[in-house]
């Protein structure tokens, strides 16, 4: 299981895909160049061998054409016909043979070949005028074994014409073999090039060893088609051909070597990718696995940020910062966590001294006992009956929230108190929108407001001035409470800032910050106090509270 982990890494799979997105297009394109150069190389040698094969036909060509215009001069030359017509007027006797007199002729006609006469007398001239007329009496080419060179030896016989154009005698033509190949032209690259002539009966009648003379021609034999590269071409009108091969091993020689060439470059840019791909590949996923052991670390709770790789400027350093800055919120995160849970912890307490202030109650207590020893009137019953209901509300068997009339209510009850326990008259004024009555709230958001509008406010005024103002609205999907009073109002500066309240306890105490914080707990920093102190015209308290349907604790039951 491990060894198949290890394979389903991400280097292992990146440098997978990346080694065959480079490695099959460069094996395909070193085949396909080699492809190329094979056919190109081929047909360029192919091609060279043709034209090769189409000079020699052509320097051999030239050689039999010449001897074919040396025959038709020597033909109608004067001393050959004055031979003819002295040979054929004398007796039997004084006929001279051509032979004694081919000398003297041989170098007043300047001719570079054998020359023989043939009379018409002779044994061989039949044999000779039959093959002539075969050939439609334009002259014909033979060829034969010259037992003292050793060689063939090829002949050109025609007839020889007297001026009425009679045939009065065959001139025969004689070259040497070796003069004919003297013209062949054999390549330098090609070591095994072959090069022979053919006669119209498929026999060879030249080739460089003299032992096929004369041999039947057999392709198969010589030139095995899947060895040897061959090409022929036709040399004169009686069927002669000049045939050249060469072995496809020396023809494709030099593809052969671009195919090791080719398959030598092909490997080393395999290994020269290969080793290129692992270090780029490298270089992308080793931040990548050190950043995922880093994670792994976070996992646990470690809340470090990754040091590696901060100042890259690719993809991998923008990876990092971006993470960096997830750890470093996750950390502000939790230690915002932490801090609200403490202010939580603070505010409950907070919360619950206020719920049973025992300076409250002691005051309370003290004025009911005083006005019950020196004085026998039902006010004594309606305090104490209002602060049951006041502690009723306050403890309310734990629950946090209440409705918004029950929370005016509560605040009510609590001004009542006020009103006896401290025998100091003042007006309280309110305005409730009937659509939200039955709406639900926190509980204890109303009552420390109203508390700190009379210690800070009420008190500070002459008898009877005092006048305090409730308004209760909805704003959207909010529910706004507006507390108002006519005291001194606030001497602190021009704004109290209830997220960062003065040491001294001052005009907002811990009643207005509390309030303030949990609302902020519940639902978030859009919500909380407003203060709009005033010197000149009082103290203005708007506390805004989302509309909701129902309780976190009904929902989560």
């Amino acid at each position: 299981m491990r060894k198949r982990r290890n394979l389903n890494t991400l280097f292992n799979k990146m440098l997978l895909i990346m080694t065959l997105s480079m490695l099959i297009p460069i094996a395909v394109l070193g085949l396909l160049s080699f492809t190329k150069s094979k056919e190109q190389i081929e047909s360029i040698t192919a091609q060279f061998l043709q034209d090769n094969l189409g000079l020699n036909a052509t320097q051999v060509r030239r050689i039999l054409v010449s001897v074919e215009e040396e025959a038709r001069r020597l033909g109608t030359s004067a001393e050959i016909r004055s031979y003819l017509a002295t040979y054929y007027a004398a007796d039997e006797a004084e006929k001279v043979p051509f032979s004694v007199v081919e000398p003297r002729l041989q170098l007043k006609l300047t001719s570079a070949y054998r020359m023989n006469v043939i009379t018409n007398d002779s044994e061989s001239y039949r044999k000779f005028s039959d093959l002539i007329y075969a050939t439609g009496d334009r002259g014909v080419w033979i060829h034969e074994w010259d037992r003292a060179m050793a060689s063939p030896v090829f002949t050109y016989a025609a007839f020889i014409r007297d001026a009425s154009f009679n045939a009065i005698g065959i001139l025969k033509l004689e070259i040497p073999e070796y003069l004919v190949r003297g013209g062949i032209v054999f390549p330098s690259s090609f070591k095994n090039y072959k090069v022979m002539i053919v006669d119209s009966g498929n026999h060879i009648i030249s080739d460089t060893d003299t032992s096929f003379y004369n041999k039947k021609f057999e392709y198969e034999a010589y030139f095995p088609m899947k060895d040897w590269q061959m090409g022929q071409m036709q040399l004169n009108r009686d069927g002669w051909k000049i045939v050249a091969a060469v072995p496809n091993n020396e023809l494709a020689g030099k593809v052969y070597q671009i195919k090791d060439f080719t398959i030598w470059i092909v490997i080393i840019s395999m290994v020269v990718v290969t080793l290129l791909l692992v270090v780029l590949v490298r270089t992308f996923t080793i931040p990548i696995k050190n950043l995922v052991l880093h994670m792994n670390e976070v996992k646990r709770g470690l809340l470090n940020p990754f040091a590696l790789y901060k100042e890259r400027r690719d993809e991998i350093g923008q990876l990092v910062r971006g993470y960096n800055q997830m750890v470093s919120g996750m950390l502000e995160l939790l230690h915002m966590t932490k801090g609200m849970e403490a202010d939580k912890r603070q505010l409950e307490l907070q919360t619950l001294n206020h719920q049973i202030n025992p300076h409250f109650f002691y005051n309370t207590l003290d004025a009911i006992k005083w006005m019950a020893e020196y004085s026998n009137q039902h006010t004594i019953a309606a305090m104490v009956t209002k602060l049951s209901s006041l502690l009723r509300f306050s403890l309310n068997n734990g629950e946090e929230w209440t409705t918004v009339e029950r929370e005016i209510e509560h605040a009510r009850t609590y001004l009542d108190i006020e009103l006896l326990r401290s025998n100091r008259s003042f007006e309280v004024f309110s305005h409730i929108g009937l659509d939200i009555r039955k709406r639900k709230i926190i509980k204890l958001i109303l009552q420390p407001i109203m508390e700190n509008a009379v210690k800070h406010g009420i008190s500070k005024l002459p008898e009877g001035k005092g006048k305090i103002k409730l308004t209760v609205k909805r704003d959207g999907n909010e529910i706004v409470f507006i507390i108002e009073d006519n005291g001194p109002g606030y001497q602190g500066g021009p704004l109290l800032d209830l997220d960062n309240p003065p040491e001294k306890d001052g005009i907002g105490g811990i009643g207005l910050v509390n309030v303030h914080k949990r609302l902020q707990l519940h639902f978030g920093y859009k919500y909380g106090l407003l203060v709009h102190p005033n010197p000149e015209t009082g103290f203005r308290v708007e506390i805004r509270h989302p509309i909701v349907d129902e309780p976190p604790e009904s929902r989560s039951g």
